[in-house]
């Protein structure tokens, strides 16, 4: 009688190592699928995704077009020293870049820097203390500028984007 017991926990014996042998490598063929599945989408998920929904492929194109767009030139401004609005002894020093399409219509705003500062002089002169230094208003302000300077341009598109470089309050 022993020694039937003994056969049988032998016999048992192999099959429970198969049996983790098994999963063992039904663990490795998982994970191998799974990167394999990760790596596939990584390279080649936009064209897998435009494929199945529909959608054309001017969109995808146009969304890369944005990702390539350059920088065009900037033009930095002289600093500019203005009192603050609703203060008389208080003062604002503000450093502006505004970038242009392209190198030609640089050479124009060269031209009119004066115009330019004017404008620039006529915005931040309205603001007060807590709307220069409040950084959430940056692009309301910057928002503002850009507005106003696009009418001097003769093309809407020659001015690119405004840049507040430095704000400093006395």
């Amino acid at each position: 009688m022993e020694e039937e017991q003994r056969e049988e926990e032998n016999l048992e014996q192999p099959k429970e190592k198969k049996k983790g042998k098994f999963k063992l490598i039904l663990l490795i063929v998982f994970l191998a699928l799974s990167i394999g599945a990760g790596g596939t989408y990584f390279f080649f998920g936009d064209k897998i995704i435009q494929k199945f929904s529909g959608a054309p492929e001017e969109k995808i194109e146009h969304k890369k077009d944005k990702k390539e767009k350059t920088v065009g030139p900037i033009m930095p401004l002289e600093p500019f020293l203005f009192n603050i609005s609703g203060s008389s002894s208080r003062f604002a020093k503000v450093s502006i870049g505004i970038e242009l399409k392209d190198a030609k219509v640089l050479e124009e705003a060269k031209k009119m820097v004066p115009m330019i500062r004017d404008k620039i002089l006529s915005v931040l002169g309205t603001k007060g203390p807590e709307m220069l230094t409040d950084v959430s208003n940056r692009n309301a302000i910057k928002e503002e500028l850009h507005n106003a300077l696009k009418a001097i341009f003769k093309d809407q598109g020659d001015l690119t984007a405004i840049y507040i470089t430095d704000i400093i309050i006395q």
